[in-house]
């Protein structure tokens, strides 16, 4: 196949097209392209210096071999942020089955300044050609970062690992992998405790000195101190007074990613191939037709979903580095435990329509606050304070602190209603009697609830008594 390259000049903007072509073709009409348009900014207010130059491509992710479909150049002059930019895109270059994404950069002098760190799927799968594009400063490392007071030696990959505070054990060996592309893996291991392992995956972003690690469903605050230090933050991003350590230190080498945890997001099948998305980081990969691939595909196809339309999903599972079906080592997604899919459910629900995402029965509620106290975090899910409302049978069940519970449950619009309420009749410390009795009471006392994405509000009237965040059992 033969590549043509097209560069126009317009202005002060130069525009490369790269069209592919199997043999020469006549002259294209403006109605045989398609207009991918829009502006590339950053949040500073900083001015850029004449000769800076903003750079915009499209790439397919689904070519390997000819990924940029179509670049933008132009030179800043006399002109500042935000720079408008089109790139027309021919028909004869676009696929259907093909994912496509549009990326930007601002240099000066040849080194980049500015870059743009989000996805931006264009021109197919729900694509939106008019494209406004925040850039992040990049450090001296070249890496893309979210830029407000952030050090100026901080820089990534990086690992940091250290021991904190654990309320049952002798502590949490923690290790916080983060990647140039936003995302991150933090692992925990809760010390002399069985099965103390755990793994998240989501995203990272760093604003005002602070590192904020979002996994889906809840966020964790670190403190960038210097280059090599995170220090751990309470929910409200404020500092913890504590004699105990509180800080990650960066590690001499990066620590692979290469751990099985729980992904959730979007699910494509399309001509003999599959993506996913990963709602925490935005970021998606390929997925490797291997282990439990065909359980997701199965799924896929049998939903009520159309073709190429995105279906939530939830499974264990890793990214590897793995031979392309063109050939080269592209990192992947591998299903190693296929888990389910929600149709009703999306990466875009909650931020788009602000409904719910999360569903009142069948998930499982981890208990976040029951009146003033904030409930810790325990070494195992299981042994967290939580309930479970099945939608067979309309029952409750659940753990308050020193016993396991089950009961009744009635709702109706947003009225919910507990009742014949039974325990396990175990004895423990009075710190977690005096616990539990509160929590019973305020399910005894619930007449509503509300569900704000994936956090679930029980009220007595109208006061909330008690919070809980979904959790998603791996």
């Amino acid at each position: 196949m033969q590549a043509i390259f097209y560069r126009i000049f317009i202005g002060t903007a130069f525009l490369v097209m790269v069209f592919n072509f199997g043999c020469a073709t006549t002259a294209q009409s403006p109605d045989d392209f398609v207009t991918v348009s829009g502006t590339a900014a950053y949040r500073q207010r900083i001015a850029m210096p004449p000769d800076a130059e903003l750079s915009v491509q499209i790439e397919d992710l689904t070519d390997t071999k000819n990924p940029v479909v179509a670049v933008f150049n132009e030179r800043f002059g006399d002109h500042q942020v935000p720079i408008a930019f089109t790139l027309p895109v021919p028909n004869t270059a676009i696929h259907a089955d093909h994912r496509y994404t549009l990326r930007a950069q601002i240099t000066v002098g040849g080194a980049p300044r500015f870059a743009s760190t989000s996805n931006y799927p264009v021109l197919t799968d729900g694509g939106n050609n008019r494209v406004d594009v925040l850039l992040d400063a990049v450090s001296a490392s070249g890496v893309g970062r979210s830029a407000n007071a952030l050090p100026a030696a901080f820089s990534v990959p990086a690992t940091f690992s250290g021991t904190l505070p654990c309320a049952d054990c002798p502590g949490i060996l923690q290790t916080l992998t983060l990647r140039v592309d936003g995302l991150y893996r933090l692992r925990r291991v809760y010390q002399d405790k069985p099965d103390g392992l755990f793994a998240e995956v989501g995203g990272w972003k760093i604003a005002d000195n602070i590192l904020r690690l979002n996994n889906g469903t809840e966020t964790s605050l670190f403190a960038v101190i210097d280059d090599g230090t995170l220090r751990q933050l309470d929910k409200a991003g404020q500092p913890i007074s504590s004699p105990a350590n509180l800080d990650l230190r960066r590690a001499s080498q990066l620590d692979p990613m290469n751990d099985s945890v729980q992904w959730r997001g979007e699910f494509i099948y399309m001509a003999d191939a599959a993506t996913f998305t990963d709602c925490a980081s935005g970021l998606r990969w390929p997925v490797a037709m291997t282990a439990d691939y065909l359980s997701a595909e199965r799924n896929y196809t049998q939903s009520s979903h159309g073709r190429g339309a995105p279906l939530w999903v939830t499974f264990k599972g890793r990214l590897e580095q793995m031979p392309g079906m063109e050939g080269p080592v592209i990192e992947q997604m591998v299903i190693e435990k296929f888990s389910g899919s929600q149709a009703k459910k999306s990466c875009s629900a909650a931020s788009k329509t602000g409904k719910a995402i999360a569903e009142l029965k069948n998930t499982f509620w981890k208990l976040l606050t029951v009146g003033d106290h904030q409930i810790p975090v325990a070494a195992s899910p299981t042994n967290q304070i939580h309930i479970t409302l099945a939608s067979e049978g309309a029952r409750v069940t659940g753990f308050s602190g020193c016993n396991r519970f089950t009961g009744s449950f009635k709702h109706t619009g947003n009225k919910l209603h507990f009742s014949q309420m039974a325990s396990t009749m175990m004895a423990c410390l009075s710190p977690e009697m005096a616990l539990e009795t509160e929590v019973l009471k305020a399910l005894n006392a619930t007449t509503h609830y509300r569900i704000d994405g994936e956090y679930l509000s029980l009220l007595a009237g109208g006061k909330v008594i008690a919070r809980f965040e979904s959790l998603y059992l791996r």
